[in-house]
């Protein structure tokens, strides 16, 4: 797991995000949205597993899932995985928001 700085504070991060806003980061190969949904921020792959469709135009439910546009494939924010398990889960990714700064912690 390698570790990537994305903002100075949390209040930065608070600036630039507004409630339910996504943006997608760029780390290396990997573009990875994130989103704060119901007072919590999360990270994933902005591609669903099962059709590469992204899912940054997704939506995001009242059971904190995102949802793909293209076949309406659910994916949990807490631990990626397909509510239906029709496919495999959604790479889920941490943010961690320490004192010097909030940190993205991709998974390989």
């Amino acid at each position: 797991m390698k570790s990537f700085k994305l903002f100075d504070s949390k209040n930065e991060l608070l600036e630039r995000m507004g409630v339910n806003e996504r943006s997608i980061v760029r780390i290396g190969d990997h573009r990875i949205c994130l989103v704060l949904n119901a007072g919590e921020f999360h990270a994933f792959d902005h591609l669903c597993p099962h059709n590469q469709h992204s899912l940054f135009e997704g939506t995001i439910n009242y059971k904190n899932e995102v949802v793909c546009p293209l076949h309406s494939y659910r994916f949990s924010l807490k631990d990626g995985s397909e509510c239906e398990q029709r496919t495999k889960p959604l790479r889920i990714h941490a943010l961690k928001i320490e004192n010097d700064g909030v940190f993205l912690q991709v998974n390989d």
